[in-house]
């Protein structure tokens, strides 16, 4: 941090040059002038505008100390006084109190309490441009996390070099009954609603982890996307806030806890899979139509969501072919609800095992179909195929899910090492979740998906320093880095040297 910027004002030239000497061998102490008089220090400061803190004598020609200390916050400055004076005056102290001086010391002067007030006024500082440094930095960061696309290259991760290394969590707090409300209050006090939201939940979230610890942003789609960095399980105080700002306002909200980051580089995938967790919540059609149905068919049903979440496929097909022979063809509108609440149902429970794209195309399936005006026998035949559909997707999760998806997804890497592949591209690769697949090519390869990719970037930007004459800007791009800078930084960092170094030691 740069030194405390001190001016110093005093008639006295013996005192004047004691002073400047004392202060400059404070190691966090930098005069930047010394002034005979209150009109020389205020028109010089007038020029500069630097002072951090002024060393003012009270009694002195053309301009006291006094006067200065009321000229200079009427010109705009914003800094500290410390103000001395020969006179152990009542008159002086309460006139420079009323000033709000950091100080009032008395000559001769006690050396060590000047000291030890430049340290407090230098430490003050220090707290006050942490704290600025804080605030700039968590800006920053909310901007990072409001501005994050659905899925990053496994080449544009520096944004998470902003972060604290160590374990994230992700929820959403949704507002479930945003519209209604909007629409039967006017917009003034709709908007003090939602006010209060925010203001409670900035409340809560303050009072349970640090500033540093939890980042939150309204996405205006009715919800709240909350970052939290904790080795503990927030899952239940999400369930406790979406609780009590369901009870202090208007608004009903539910807590949808994501996912456990270890890498970061991981948000974006998680985002994207919250979302879906959303559109997977609905209001179940069962319990409207469970008279109409009979008991046999919620028997049938829950077996058929129990097999998917299981990956039971034999149990599947029994399943469909018993509701065939117990569906009756005059109920069609509850069986298209039923449907359709069961098959998002379905979708929910293997969600987090099949690639997010895969799960929101079935979903789009799903309402197309049951929502069209069908026979009784077109909207079973629809259901099936799209249920014997769902369940080869599962099936190709089951059967990629071994020591081989990881030489797959390697092969991949190494084939498309040089374009700006995503972490969901390589999951999609070997059929599985892009956080499920982290963390299962973790398992059995004791290094992040990101660290692999790194490494094989790098090797062949070495390769290629080693062996051509390319400029380093065009071996950058070339193993998919469009960020020189970034590229050199990280090529550092790996091999301690910069990539012109490196070229020179290896050539």
């Amino acid at each position: 941090m740069q030194n405390l910027q001190v001016m110093i004002v005093e008639d006295e030239y013996r005192i004047r040059m004691g002073l400047e000497r004392f202060i400059n061998a404070q190691p966090q102490c930098t005069i930047i002038g010394a002034y005979a008089n209150g009109q020389e220090a205020l028109d010089e400061w007038k020029l500069k505008k630097t002072a951090e803190v002024i060393l003012t004598d009270i009694k002195m020609p053309f301009m006291d100390g006094l006067t200065l200390i009321q000229e200079l916050k009427e010109a705009g400055y914003s800094g500290d006084f410390l103000v001395l004076s020969g006179f152990d005056d009542f008159q002086y102290v309460q006139q420079a109190l009323r000033n709000q001086v950091a100080d009032y010391l008395l000559k001769p002067i006690d050396r060590q309490q000047l000291q030890e007030r430049l340290r407090q006024l230098y430490e003050n500082k220090q707290e006050i441009e942490d704290m600025r440094e804080r605030e700039n930095q968590k800006h920053e960061q909310l901007q990072v996390l409001r501005a994050l696309p659905s899925e990053n290259s496994l080449a544009d991760t520096q944004w998470t070099e902003i972060f604290p290394s160590g374990t994230y969590h992700t929820c959403r707090l949704q507002l479930q009954n945003f519209h209604q409300q909007k629409a039967k209050r006017d917009p003034v006090r709709f908007h003090q609603e939602l006010s209060a939201v925010v203001r409670i939940l900035e409340t809560e979230l303050s009072n349970q982890w640090s500033d540093s610890s939890i980042w939150w942003w309204w996405d205006q789609e009715q919800s709240f996307g909350l970052l939290v960095h904790t080795e503990e399980n927030p899952s239940i105080f999400f369930d406790q806030l979406a609780g009590i700002l369901s009870h202090k306002t208007i608004f009903k909200l539910t807590a949808s806890p994501g996912q456990i980051l270890h890498e970061l580089e991981l948000l974006p995938a998680a985002m994207e899979a919250e979302q879906m967790e959303i559109k997977l919540q609905p209001a179940s059609a069962e319990d409207h139509y469970s008279v109409a149905i009979g008991v046999n068919i919620q028997s049938i049903l829950h077996t058929l969501r129990f097999s998917f979440k299981q990956f039971v496929f034999d149990e599947v097909d029994a399943a469909l072919s018993q509701l065939k022979d117990e569906l009756a063809a005059g109920q069609l509108d509850s069986t298209a609800a039923l449907f359709q609440s069961t098959g998002i149902e379905m979708l929910h429970d293997v969600s987090k095992r099949l690639p997010v794209k895969d799960v929101n195309r079935m979903l789009q399936r799903l309402g197309r179909y049951t929502s069209q005006t069908l026979t009784a026998s077109e909207l079973l035949q629809g259901f099936e195929n799209w249920t014997k559909d769902l369940a080869g997707m599962c099936n190709r999760v089951d059967q990629h899910s071994d020591r081989t998806a990881v030489e797959r997804a390697k092969a991949f890497i190494h084939h498309h090492v040089q374009e700006a592949i995503t972490i969901e591209q390589v999951a999609a690769h070997v059929y599985m979740n892009p956080t499920y697949f982290c963390a299962y090519f973790k398992k059995h390869t004791k290094e992040t998906v990101l660290q692999y990719v790194t490494k094989q970037r790098l090797e062949l930007a070495k390769r290629k320093l080693e062996d051509t004459d390319e400029k380093v800007t065009m071996i950058a791009d070339s193993v998919g880095y469009h960020d020189h800078k970034y590229f050199s930084k990280l090529f550092k960092k790996h091999t301690g040297f910069a990539p012109s170094e490196y070229r020179r030691f290896h050539r």
